[in-house]
């Protein structure tokens, strides 16, 4: 399993990543907390399966909302419904697991 996280930057407004970690979400925050002078923060996650599928289809619904790679300018809806769209997400992947043709795009 691995987990789809949702991080805060404190010094920008409403500026979160969303990413993934096969390992433990505290030590990826001490990764990327190296180079920013903002703290970085745990808002939520998502443990999954599918981590790379629901991350890919998070970054698409949000690309409106890009600000730079994985950070996104996000409404309190967005982080309030964190949760309930990995969850819409991954039933879609579970729906897609017989399909060989989808094989590709659960990894």
């Amino acid at each position: 399993m691995a987990f789809v996280y949702l991080l805060c930057d404190s010094g920008q407004d409403n500026t979160y990543k969303i990413g993934v970690t096969r390992g433990k979400i505290e030590k990826r925050i001490n990764q990327l907390q190296t180079g920013n002078s903002n703290e970085i923060y745990l808002v939520d996650f998502y443990e999954t399966k599918y981590p790379f599928f629901l991350e890919r289809w998070l970054h698409m619904k949000f690309c409106p909302q890009q600000k730079l790679n994985e950070w996104f300018v996000l409404c309190d809806e967005d982080v309030f419904k964190f949760k309930e769209n990995c969850c819409a997400i991954e039933e879609n992947a579970i729906a897609l697991e017989g399909n060989p043709f989808a094989q590709k795009l659960l990894k």
